[in-house]
């Protein structure tokens, strides 16, 4: 049993990662017993687990109960959180390491938020509440708090053309967390078209939190690790190589420096075997340490890689967007 006074931030995501293959912890910090019953996997929706990776924050979450998918020895374990100051629980399940917090209550650190939903695990009645501890002003906030909206319906399947639009889903917050570094290995085989849009908007994600967050660790597990990376600012200048792209957002990150993704607007085209191109319109924020800061549209574009360990942004371009308004609508 480990006791952190503090859940690091950025532990969401992401990392994000959405849990696209479904991955998880199999250990639980105060062992409560599983049922032996096989059910179902209580799938949910693909958008809202982005959606819920975007904005949750871990440090003030908690383990209300867990449920396991798959059969041993190939099982997984989900844990499902309460906001421990609103009593609000979340849609899905997170993989990730339970925690003791100071306060007695059970936390998650390198959490990845699922597809799997908790409303369904329950109803199924896989759902383990037993050996979480919980706080009697919780446990009333959570009785009286409002049960979260049904996850909406699964998008159409993608069309099949180079250019996949995506639905839209929230930009990100101005805050975020972070997540572990991965080596990146040789290039591998080309991945089924339909699973490429979600899996660079997850990196993209990832990108994005970590940005925001000011993380080194989270906004270089992304970056392809080489020299050949390249960086085309918005003022003209490149930065060649991934230590140096590093560096430069780690300078800049000394003032003010957050990425608001316009997601509405987004496009990833899969332009060649294990490679794709995401474009979107972002609000970006910056200023000088002490000053005060400005909001300018930019243009976004990224050049992503397949690796042994996952899709990789290998380079990034900014152009002025001047002329860009926000969509109007929901």
């Amino acid at each position: 049993m480990s006791v952190s006074p503090q859940i690091p931030l950025y532990s969401r995501t992401l990392a994000l990662i959405l849990a696209i293959s479904f991955g998880g912890s199999s250990g639980a910090l105060a062992d409560p017993q599983a049922g032996d019953a096989q059910t179902p996997a209580p799938t949910g929706n693909f958008f809202s687990s982005l959606k819920q990776a975007f904005q949750q924050d871990l440090n003030r979450e908690v383990v209300r109960g867990h449920f396991d998918v798959g059969s041993p020895p190939d099982s997984h374990r989900y844990y499902c959180l309460v906001d421990a100051k609103t009593g609000k629980s979340e849609t899905n399940g997170v993989a990730g390491e339970p925690v003791l917090r100071p306060d007695g209550m059970t936390g998650i650190k390198a959490g990845a938020v699922s597809f799997y939903t908790c409303a369904n695990a329950e109803q199924q009645g896989i759902l383990i509440t037993t050996g979480y501890t919980l706080s009697q002003g919780l446990r009333s906030k959570a009785a009286t708090a409002p049960p979260p909206p049904p996850p909406p319906p699964p998008p159409p399947p993608p069309a099949a053309s180079s250019a996949s639009p995506i639905p839209p889903i929230p930009p990100a917050p101005r805050e975020a967390y972070a997540s572990e570094a991965a080596p990146v290995a040789a290039p591998v085989a080309a991945p089924a078209a339909a699973t490429v849009p979600a899996e660079i908007l997850a990196v993209y994600a990832r990108f994005i939190a970590g940005q925001n967050a000011h993380d080194r660790a989270a906004v270089s597990d992304v970056l392809l690790d080489s020299k050949d990376f390249v960086w085309a600012q918005m003022g003209g200048n490149s930065l060649w190589g991934h230590k140096e792209a590093m560096d430069a957002f780690q300078e800049q990150w000394k003032g003010t420096w957050t990425l608001d993704p316009q997601l509405k607007e987004v496009r990833i085209a899969s332009v060649a075997p294990n490679v794709a191109v995401l474009i979107t319109p972002l609000l970006f924020t910056q200023g000088d340490p002490g000053g005060k800061p400005s909001t300018v549209p930019i243009r976004w574009g990224g050049a992503f890689v397949k690796t042994g360990a996952g899709w990789r942004i290998s380079s990034i371009f900014i152009t002025p967007f001047a002329g860009w308004h926000a969509l109007s609508g929901p």
